[in-house]
């Protein structure tokens, strides 16, 4: 199997969700200062655009004209912001999952390097996918699961692994069911990795915490 992680509340919990909250607040911070006024109109904005483009950098380009690595640069000064904790629980988890691992991310590489880092699972990830080589147009579309297939099949033969023949052998744990339908009709395994009490059917494996994965569920992609 290929196993696809998002990052934010899926690699680490909602227990850490300070982690997101501390990069919102930056996101917010740099609404504010492109559109002006207070800080919470500009979280009002950066929550809309969220709504409308599925990312506030979509709506920020869009609307705005943003340069995205200017956003980046600006939302990921380190200084500003919260990092998960040690996570070696994690790190054997991942390790003893069959087949590749990698990050499948709308944020910029360099916030999710660094959280894996701080978390010390960064040796059980293959590699990351992330916004910029969505070429700044991430999940939900269509087309951020079509660029994430094509890199499959030019990365996974340079890992001496094939490119699997079932799309059920491709694996997302998400925590959004907005980003898991997309690849539910492409056929993909969807894990719901969220402390909500319901999910869809459609869903093919609902667990509240990534820990929660355990040995006893890694055939669900066959």
């Amino acid at each position: 199997m290929v196993w696809l992680f998002d990052y934010d509340l899926t690699l680490y919990g909602t227990e850490e969700r300070y982690v997101i909250n501390s990069l919102d607040h930056r996101i917010s911070k740099f609404v504010q200062k492109t559109v002006g006024g207070d800080f919470e109109s500009a979280h009002k904005i950066r929550t809309d655009y969220l709504e409308r483009f599925g990312t506030t950098l979509a709506g920020l380009m869009a609307m705005n004209g943003t340069d995205p690595d200017e956003f980046f640069d600006f939302i990921h000064e380190p200084e500003y912001l919260t990092y998960p904790k040690k996570a070696p629980e994690k790190l054997a988890l991942l390790k003893s999952l069959d087949g590749p691992r990698f990050v499948f991310t709308n944020g910029r590489h360099d916030w999710s390097e660094a959280g894996m880092a701080h978390m010390g699972i960064e040796s059980a990830i293959d590699g990351v996918f992330d916004l910029k080589q969505l070429d700044w147009v991430g999940k939900p579309h269509d087309s951020a699961y079509e660029k994430m297939e094509a890199w499959l099949h030019e990365k996974l033969p340079s890992m001496g692994v094939a490119y699997p023949a079932n799309p059920r052998e491709i694996v997302l744990l998400e925590d959004s069911l907005r980003n898991l339908e997309p690849a539910h009709r492409r056929g993909w395994t969807t894990v719901f990795v969220n402390p909500a009490e319901e999910s869809p059917d459609w869903v093919d494996l609902h667990i509240p915490h990534l820990l929660k994965l355990g040995p006893n569920r890694l055939k669900i992609g066959t």
